[in-house]
């Protein structure tokens, strides 16, 4: 443990750490000054700063003498703080006067956050995740200033959830210096850095900022309600995933959000955002910043149905270029959502929708995509959602969903395709009957139909192009035994989907799909017909026609269609966005796209067939 700590110190003390910003160049001797400090410090428990490690914790208790020399330089009044930052600060060790100036100065001159980069490079990116603790840039914090000015925001009130280091706390001192700005969050020393900040004390404004080391949550239903309005909720809540959230705060999150809790995957920024919304009186207003998957991911459904039925507010939507890291490691875009207070004049107002782009070193909105928010709500609230929403088809056009016609569903999952798909050499040995050809990849095929020939070039390639399907009797041969019983020498049968079925080595079977599609890309989602019945794995969708209206010309059209441009862009609508580009669909988000009827051959038997369709996804 000591050796683990001692070098845990060599890496916060070394040079080779990047800074979080070149020019502070306080920074590194704060830095240095926080490691040596530790060495005689215990650490500040492990509630404090969750997530934190021992020995980050050991740095961060000795950061508090950064947060109280300020306080000292600052003569501010800490009376009215949490108890429990006075005590962190009190017992810390002092940091000489010539630092301080130096962070000052650092501060005013660059313009950059000397507090928040200090607390970056203690606390490691994957150790604040729990908290979900990511910092505010500065030119995305000067875009939103922006935004609530030509808003012309109102404002007596303001909170801020998960406030973190205060780049909204400050921006809402600046922009409202009449109203109360409420500082919420559980991190007491981002908290305690918040309060003792130059930006945030400067000017006698400390009066008007208050202090709250509490659960936003929580809070949200205890203290907001008692400030008068109009108010407004303004800040960059905590990017944790809900695989850090526990039963018991997914259900107080889910109770604070009241009708419009989203489900049990949701990350605890989109329970903020509903909670929030949930708490907002006609005259009050929000904006946060947010990660981006809310805006189309199924957990989200209830707060966009919220915002797209709320049509007397302002709702829009700006998204920043996918290459802006606002959210470091997340791998997901960031957006601004902003909410006015409730308009009192008869007309409804349009959902807007603001790409936003990088000019000259800062971020500038182009003319916004408007939709009238009339019937039912979107399944997203991206852009090419409404995009593909403007149709790109003549009025006349008739159309039908996908989930009308056919079935999707993942391939088979086999829980370890290195055993269960064969080459060639490995099957020539196994009985007829005991496997089948399989499909895992559509990439580097350029062909557009999987066919027999297709199927043979792979085998010829050495490719894992078989299935391998056996049942408990076929074991009774003595190759499929041979081959069982490496793979039970190999602990395949302990792999999670190995042992959860009945007898490990019988995979599912189900129809062959008609087509396949590969559910993710970056351009192209890839599109062929199954000539030949192969079984797709499960990171392939295949999609399965109904009798009513499967024929080979229903197969190939469907095919073409997706693949081209309107199919691509009624699927690039409806997939979700990954911060690196990545666009990924879902299989009942696919039953939802709008297919032209024309390119399907119906029987007659289809207009009078009233037997029920088959479950149309299933998930494995």
């Amino acid at each position: 443990m000591l050796r683990d700590e001692a070098r845990q110190g060599a890496r916060l003390s070394s040079d080779e750490i990047p800074q979080h910003n070149a020019a502070i160049g306080s920074v590194p001797a704060l830095l240095a000054w926080c490691v040596e400090q530790a060495k005689s410090l215990d650490a500040l428990d492990e509630e404090v700063v969750r997530g934190a490690e021992k020995y980050e914790r050991k740095v961060l208790n000795a950061l508090g003498g950064v947060a109280k020399s300020l306080v000292i330089y600052g003569g501010l009044d800490t009376s009215g703080w949490p108890p429990e930052i006075n005590k962190w600060m009190d017992h810390a060790p002092r940091v000489v006067d010539t630092q301080i100036a130096a962070a000052i100065a650092d501060r005013i001159r660059s313009g950059e956050d000397v507090l928040g980069s200090l607390y970056g490079r203690i606390v490691a990116g994957k150790n604040r995740r729990k908290l979900g603790t990511f910092f505010t840039p500065r030119d995305i914090m000067n875009y939103i200033a922006n935004l609530m000015i030509e808003n012309n925001v109102r404002a007596n009130a303001i909170a801020d959830p998960g406030a973190g280091v205060g780049a909204f706390s400050e921006a809402a001192l600046d922009l409202w210096p009449e109203a109360v700005v409420h500082a919420v969050d559980v991190n007491l020393v981002t908290l305690g850095l918040l309060a003792a900040s130059p930006d945030s004390s400067r000017q006698n404004r400390s009066s008007n900022l208050r202090i709250w080391r509490q659960e936003f949550l929580g809070w949200l239903l205890g203290e907001w309600d008692k400030e008068p309005g109009p108010r407004l909720i303004f800040g960059n809540p905590p990017y944790t995933r809900h695989q850090l959230l526990n039963m018991e705060e997914k259900q107080a999150a889910a109770v604070a959000s009241g009708s419009l809790s989203p489900s049990g995957r949701s990350g605890l920024s989109t329970y903020f955002l509903a909670a929030s919304l949930n708490s907002l009186r006609p005259d009050d207003s929000l904006c946060l910043l947010l990660p981006v998957n809310w805006l189309e991911a199924d957990y989200a459904r209830s707060v966009r149905r919220h915002l797209w039925y709320e049509t007397k507010r302002s709702v829009d939507v700006h998204l920043f270029p996918e290459k802006k890291d606002v959210f470091p490691g997340a791998q997901v875009s960031a957006m601004v959502l902003f909410v006015g207070p409730r308009m009192s004049s008869e007309s409804d107002q349009p959902i807007r929708i603001y790409e936003v782009e990088e000019s000259n070193g800062a971020f500038m909105a182009g003319v916004p995509m408007e939709e009238k928010r009339i019937g039912d709500p979107p399944n997203t609230l991206m852009p090419a959602a409404f995009r593909r929403a403007a149709g790109n088809y003549a009025p006349s056009e008739e159309m039908v969903t996908l989930g009308d016609v056919a079935t999707v569903r993942r391939g088979v999952a086999t829980g370890n395709n290195k055993f269960f798909l064969l080459t060639n050499k490995q099957v020539a040995i196994l009985p007829e009957g005991s496997y089948t050809p399989a499909i895992a990849r559509l990439r580097e095929m350029e062909e557009d139909c999987f066919t027999k020939e297709l199927h043979d070039k792979l085998q010829e390639e050495g490719e894992r192009c078989w299935m391998l399907q056996v049942k408990k009797e076929d074991r009774s041969n003595a190759a499929v035994d041979a081959l069982l019983s490496s793979g039970e020498a190999e602990l395949v049968h302990t792999a999670y989907l190995c042992k959860t079925r009945p007898v490990w080595y019988e995979l599912e079977r189900f129809p062959t799909p008609h087509l396949v599609l590969s559910p993710m890309s970056k351009k192209v989602f890839r599109v062929m017909v199954n000539a030949i019945g192969a079984i797709p794995t499960n990171t392939l969708y295949g999609i399965r026609l109904f009798d009513a209206v499967d024929s080979v010309e229903s197969r190939r059209q469907l095919a073409e269609w997706l693949r081209g441009p309107d199919g691509q862009d009624a699927l690039t609508a409806i997939a979700r966005r990954h911060g690196d580009g990545l666009l990924k669909l879902e299989p009942r988000a696919l039953l939802g796209v709008k297919i032209p009827k024309r390119i399907l051959r119906y029987s007659e038997q289809s207009h009078t067939d009233t037997r029920p369709k088959p479950l149309r996804v299933t998930l494995w």
